[in-house]
């Protein structure tokens, strides 16, 4: 129930190193939501991540270090850990991320055009050729006569010269054709 001091002092220390590494992840978050402005969902789901991931790492020490309690203390040192780093190793990642992120748009930039144009390229014969595909089709259609006396079973098509009885064997049932004069 009490901490000595030594283990308080231990869990202090614990807790620093671990602010401090999850400064380091928040760093990297931090870096590609800088180099890359425009995307803000982004930015809100790493965010999120981020809030979840450290809350479960700071709960996993103290079941696993602080025999189940979570004492005020653990955040305190965290924060300090985490500010730590935002103060050193933090300092330079705004810096280096925006101009990661002109360089890369520079480069996005170059190779975009010739991909754009190929891209055009492309989309425009694949319309070509669909147009010439849709127009074949239409020359390939057969429509039926459009007259309104015009029966399609009359016995005309020779089918009783095939099969006298009917069908393909004799226990088929011959239809009855009505015409219309």
């Amino acid at each position: 129930m009490f901490e000595t001091t030594d283990d308080a002092l231990g869990m202090i220390a614990l807790y620093a190193a671990v602010g401090f590494f999850l400064a380091v992840i928040y760093n990297i978050l931090r870096f590609f939501r800088l180099a890359l402005p425009k995307m803000k969902r982004t930015a809100a789901v790493c965010d999120f991540m981020f809030a979840v991931i450290a809350g479960f790492v700071l709960f996993a020490f103290s079941v696993g270090y602080g025999t189940g309690f979570f004492r005020l203390y653990y955040v305190i040192a965290a924060a300090f850990g985490f500010a730590l780093n935002m103060v050193t190793l933090g300092m330079p990642i705004p810096v280096l991320a925006r101009l990661s992120g002109r360089f890369f748009g520079f480069v996005v930039k170059i190779v975009s055009r010739p991909i754009r144009k190929v891209c055009a390229n492309v989309t425009n014969y694949i319309a070509h050729i669909l147009k010439i595909i849709s127009n074949t089709a239409k020359t390939c259609e057969k429509h039926l006569k459009i007259r309104r006396k015009m029966l399609y079973n009359v016995k005309d098509n020779k089918i009783d010269e095939l099969y006298p009885k009917g069908g393909e064997n004799s226990y088929a049932i011959q239809a009855k054709v009505r015409k219309i004069s």
